[in-house]
């Protein structure tokens, strides 16, 4: 398993159980894995991927956030840390002025 992104996603209002079921359908379908957790207004935890699947993180970034932001929920921060070898690819400031009203933070670590 290669660690891709950590992810902390902190809600304005009560997270419901449509949305939990939702993501875990749409990390499956992205052939990805989630190790994480979720109480009444907070969803977090590290998404994974097999050794041999190859992901595009600035397309899977911009398909996460999509996700959530369409999923008629209140919210209040996101912050995602990236796993150094992915945030190279990652073209940040692109990123960063086409969703400038997005209350996101991204930062990186290395392994």
């Amino acid at each position: 398993m290669k660690d891709i992104f950590e992810f902390t996603i902190v809600l304005n209002e009560n997270l419901s159980k449509r949305v939990v079921d939702s993501f875990i359908v749409f990390i499956e379908k992205k052939s990805v894995l989630w190790g994480g957790g979720y109480s009444e207004n907070q969803i977090n935890g590290g998404i994974y991927v097999d050794e041999g699947i190859d992901i595009n993180i600035n397309d899977f970034i911009k398909e996460f956030l999509t996700f959530f932001l369409h999923q008629e929920i209140k919210i209040n921060k996101i912050e995602i840390n990236i796993e150094d070898f992915y945030f190279h690819s990652f073209e940040y400031d692109d990123f960063m002025e086409t969703h400038s009203s997005v209350p996101i933070h991204i930062g990186y670590w290395k392994v």
